[in-house]
């Protein structure tokens, strides 16, 4: 069974501001093996199933020249291009768009890169989720840190300079309070259960270093 992990990229993509996985609409075509050419078959399958544009999928002016032929392989003519460095129209698919894609062709090819595309779903939430919970474990203790800080110069700690560190924090790696990420990205609720891995290990690291800071005094 082919290991598609160095072949088909998982890669994550900004989409309406929020990061997800995405994987390359040319590569998926190439090894899933179906015969007729790129732009033929991508289009079809997007007025077939009603993909939507900008939601689940993206179209992309890529500088790498994809399969656009039947024979699965570039043509001259789109090598030749790429050898002088134009650009190449290229689909990117969200991860659950392609696993959609991988289901419909429903042949071996199809049902390893499946299974595949599940995988990397599946690596990326326990790495989010370890990142989550480190969040979360420094939370309180950053809360407990600026108590006796505030506490050693005489100063009572209220329900705002609780908000005021967090949202220091959320500014240095979001570029924004929480309050202005739920407004943008309308959502209610803690703002860390929507942040990608990258994000939680940075907030994760600030908390750490700002407890150091405090006990420190």
């Amino acid at each position: 069974m082919t290991n598609f992990n160095n072949l088909l990229l998982v890669k994550e993509t900004k989409i309406k501001g929020k990061l997800q996985q995405t994987v390359s609409a040319k590569a998926l075509h190439f090894y899933l093996k179906v015969g007729n050419d790129f732009f033929t078959w991508i289009k079809a399958r997007i007025e077939e199933y009603g993909l939507i544009k900008d939601s689940d999928f993206f179209i992309f002016d890529s500088l790498e020249c994809g399969n656009q032929n039947k024979n699965n392989k570039p043509s001259i003519k789109c090598m030749a291009n790429q050898e002088v460095g134009s650009k190449s129209i290229d689909y990117i698919l969200t991860i659950g768009t392609a696993k959609e894609l991988a289901i419909i062709e429903n042949n071996e090819h199809a049902r390893a890169i499946r299974n595949y595309l599940i995988s990397c779903e599946q690596k990326k939430e326990v790495k989010r989720s370890k990142a989550r919970n480190e969040v979360a474990s420094y939370s309180r203790p950053m809360c407990d840190a600026l108590t006796v800080h505030r506490l050693s110069l005489g100063k009572e700690t209220k329900p705002h300079n609780y908000t005021n560190e967090f949202n220091m924090i959320n500014s240095i790696v979001l570029g924004m309070t929480a309050k202005a990420f739920r407004k943008i990205h309308d959502i209610t609720g803690d703002i860390r259960n929507h942040l990608n891995e990258q994000q939680l290990s940075h907030i994760a690291y600030l908390e750490r270093s700002n407890i150091t800071l405090l006990e420190l005094g």
